[in-house]
């Protein structure tokens, strides 16, 4: 317990500067992130015997990152195609010349990887240079983008936290047997407070209307809690607790980001869609 506070006194100050900063400081932590997300992942599957390539799968997952950091994202396709024909070829590979077995098993494991870390890591930075257009909310001054990023935060923190308190309270059936301890009466908690919060936002903050604002509640009270039940039933494909130690009490980035890799790049595609 007292590891699990001591992370949340340093990393919520720390992740409040990040977030308000954005820019180089912003995207080179998020890559961070999304290496130890990338070697948390190839460790589980490595633990069944299941192999992830470094080269073909890692490296293109680090450059998709930092090309939406650096505000190019027509990059995305070039990187996706190279990195997936890479992939295809580093299994070939191996498989003519080392002997590798279940070459679509080590194949299909290591786009998993790229497309799970790499690709949806790489939401992050872009939606929070989604627009610097300056918005005055509560008092405080944000750009278009760190608020739209604010909002997924706080909505899928919503999600998470109003679940768990909700099914310890009221939980008495049984939602999901990926995650035996998630109850529906939790589960709704979770998608009702997320969905307030982040339609709040989005209707208060971002002045998006009332429409576009419930869309965008909606996507991140359904996105959010799916990212967790993906997350989950990859830990158990791979038969691991927790998918690391990155945050000491807290497990490792995938633990913690789970929620947030579904919501962000589906919030920001509605964002694009509704013209937000």
């Amino acid at each position: 317990m007292f590891k699990r506070i001591l992370t949340g006194i340093i990393g919520i100050p720390v992740a409040v500067f990040l977030v308000t900063r954005g820019g180089l400081f912003f995207t080179v932590a998020v890559i961070i992130l999304s290496l130890a997300a990338w070697r948390e992942y190839a460790r589980m599957a490595d633990a069944k015997d299941v192999h992830t390539y470094k080269l073909t799968s890692f490296l293109p997952s680090m450059l998709l990152v930092a090309a939406a950091g650096a505000g190019k994202k027509e990059y995305f396709m070039p990187i996706l195609t190279f990195a997936v024909l890479g992939i295809l070829f580093e299994g070939l590979f191996r498989h003519c010349n080392c002997g590798e077995a279940n070459w679509s098993l080590h194949v299909s494991n290591s786009l998993m990887a790229l497309l799970y870390v790499g690709l949806l890591f790489a939401h992050i930075p872009l939606i929070r240079e989604y627009s610097p257009e300056c918005i005055n909310y509560l008092g405080l001054h944000f750009s278009q983008g760190e608020l739209a990023l604010w909002m997924v935060l706080l909505g899928t923190w919503a999600s998470d936290t109003f679940a768990y308190f909700f099914g310890i309270a009221l939980g008495k059936h049984k939602f999901c047997f990926v995650s035996p301890k998630k109850s529906m009466e939790g589960a709704a908690a979770g998608f009702i407070f997320a969905f307030a919060v982040t339609g709040g936002i989005a209707y208060h903050g971002l002045h998006t209307g009332l429409i576009p604002a419930l869309l965008l509640g909606l996507t991140v009270a359904f996105f959010a809690p799916v990212g967790d039940l993906i997350e989950s039933i990859l830990k158990r494909s791979f038969e691991i607790k927790d998918s690391g130690n990155f945050f000491p009490g807290h497990g490792g980035v995938l633990d913690r980001f789970d929620s947030l890799l579904f919501a962000v790049p589906a919030v920001y595609y509605v964002m694009k869609l509704l013209s937000v």
